[in-house]
């Protein structure tokens, strides 16, 4: 077993040392870039090395915030929605034009929090009830931290010639099911079993509804500068 951890090593810091010389060659031919984009993702920053003639690597910023009143489930919330992430993406020209393939992961800390806004009654589940019953009702949507992403795109983060050029993305961030909690505070049946009941029918309902953003679509439209 000794025998075999250490050959393990062995081939494992020569596999290192083979991929660092391989990286470090490309990198001393590579161009840089900067690009700034409007995405469905928000407002982002990227940077972006050649890896060799025909990849590249990214890395990008997203950041956007809205507030206003929805209708969900016949309920009104004020909600606050919050975008913020960062793409980690490798791009492959595959006939050496401004065409690409892309792969990568994106750190996703999207959110959007809720508070049903004060009403007479509210419809949860199967029965309605009273404000002085529900007390305050609020809501969280999140996804889970880290997802894979797949796209194609158009345009050189990475060219020869130093300039300004246009770039664009379309593609799927695997965000898994979206995670739903809903709430009672305050009210004289937050505590209540069956009421409680209804707040978990009310959460899965919402959470059915937009079951579709396991599939997030990204959109993206930017300028580039290469160095």
């Amino acid at each position: 077993m000794k025998h075999i951890a250490k050959c393990g090593v062995k081939y494992g810091l020569a596999l290192t040392a083979l991929l660092a010389g391989g990286l470090i060659h490309a990198q001393a031919n590579a161009e840089s870039s900067a690009a700034f984009k409007a995405s469905t993702q928000g407002i982002g920053a990227e940077l972006a090395t050649g890896l060799s003639d025909n990849l590249a690597l990214r890395i990008g910023f997203n950041y956007f915030q809205l507030s206003r009143t929805m209708e969900e489930s016949d309920i009104d919330y004020d909600l606050d929605l919050e975008l913020k992430s960062v793409n980690l993406l490798v791009d492959l020209h595959p006939f050496g034009n401004g065409f690409r393939i892309t792969a990568g992961g994106v750190w996703d800390k999207n959110s959007l929090n809720g508070q049903a806004v004060e009403a007479a009654t509210y419809n949860i589940g199967n029965d309605v009830y009273t404000q002085a019953e529900v007390g305050t009702l609020a809501g969280n949507i999140d996804f889970r931290d880290i997802s894979p992403y797949v796209g194609i795109g158009f345009g050189h983060n990475v060219r020869k010639e130093s300039g300004w050029n246009f770039t664009a993305d379309i593609g799927v961030i695997f965000t898994g099911a979206p995670r739903v909690s809903l709430s009672s505070t305050g009210g004289s049946l937050s505590d209540n079993p069956v009421f409680l009941e209804n707040i978990q029918r009310e959460q899965d309902n919402v959470a059915d509804e937009i079951d579709f953003f396991r599939y997030y679509p990204v959109v993206s439209l930017g300028m580039t500068y290469t160095f």
